[in-house]
């Protein structure tokens, strides 16, 4: 048997004790790096009077909407209930409920009270039909997954339409995370400092030095579609349990559109419109409604414009009376 020398055991010491070292001290500077310039950063906007969200005892949520929460702020009203739902009542029974689940999109992020995918369903829908609005800024599929069991805690609604923005195919802890979701990291600082810059700076590198980019979407979709696709059957099959129906709503970002009209994330809409069919689970991709002139409906976040939420709520309407 060959016995190393002495000299190359001595060498591969020393070569991983300076490994350690640089690791170490790398990871102080991104301790100071964290503290100093991220930290106060969060901190300040979690203390900002305009701060509609708070901790939650829900360790896969993080946070939740605040409740009893009433914000105006450069001309825009955002109302959460006391249920903690963006929404001016507190009532939620009806003769029939339609619920809108999803992110910062159905949520309205950019929106007053009355300019939401919600206000603008709801009148549609008049007084018979009562339209909630489960969005939550900043969930992915597997915390909305969470959130959907909150809406049967709650009610009863006939019909869930889940609003699938492409970025819920991010995962929390990965490099898909996104090491600039505030929101998240807010309310539950990363112990180790350089992962998460490493994240930062991949996540920020495949946006394209943009708020959003039609790579970056691709990349969630293809690093955590085998993960998070059988969550959505899941959350299909919950709903169906409890006698409602889950309507799967994706959500066609503006950066996504050519000037030819093409839609660039097709492929991956198709991807996911035959994993619903299979899987028997209804889908509403509203790709030609947003199509015409797409940055009057969205503005260039990929969130819903005022005008938006009225398309968006005319397709949903259209598919809830269909029968």
């Amino acid at each position: 048997m060959n016995v190393a020398p002495a000299s190359l055991k001595m060498k591969l010491a020393l070569s991983a004790g300076a490994f350690l070292v640089a690791g170490g001290l790398l990871e102080l500077a991104c301790q100071a790096t964290y503290a100093f310039g991220v930290a106060p950063q969060l901190a300040a906007q979690r203390n900002d009077p305009a701060h509609y969200y708070e901790a939650s005892d829900d360790s896969v949520l993080a946070y939740r909407l605040k409740a009893d929460c009433r914000i105006e702020k450069d001309g825009r009203v955002v109302c959460i209930n006391r249920h903690g739902l963006r929404d001016d009542r507190d009532d939620l029974a009806a003769p029939a409920s339609v619920a809108l689940l999803g992110d910062s999109v159905p949520f309205g992020i950019a929106l007053s009270q009355d300019e939401t995918p919600a206000a603008a369903l709801q009148r549609l829908a008049g007084a018979e039909t009562r339209v909630l609005n489960f969005g939550v800024p900043g969930y992915g599929v597997q915390e909305l997954r969470r959130e959907l069991e909150r809406i049967f805690s709650l009610c009863r609604p006939s019909r869930i339409y889940y609003v699938l923005n492409p970025n819920d195919f991010s995962v929390r802890g990965t490099f898909t995370e996104g090491g600039d979701n505030g929101l998240y990291r807010m309310y539950v600082p990363p112990a180790l400092k350089t992962p998460f810059f490493v994240r930062k700076a991949i996540y920020r590198f495949m946006k394209g030095g943009r708020m959003s980019s039609v790579r970056w979407y691709r990349w969630l979709y293809e690093s955590n579609k085998t993960q998070l696709l059988p969550v959505i059957a899941e959350m299909a099959e919950f709903a169906r349990a409890r006698g409602s129906e889950l309507v799967v709503v994706p959500f066609p970002p503006a950066v996504a559109y050519a000037a030819d009209g093409r839609f660039a994330l097709q492929d991956v809409f198709d991807e996911i419109g035959d994993y619903l069919r299979a899987n028997r689970i209804p889908a509403l991709a509203p790709v030609a409604e947003f199509g015409q002139n797409v940055y009057a409906l969205q503005d260039d976040t990929d969130h819903l414009t005022a005008a938006g939420s009225e398309v968006l709520a005319r397709a949903i309407w259209r598919d809830f009376t269909k029968e």
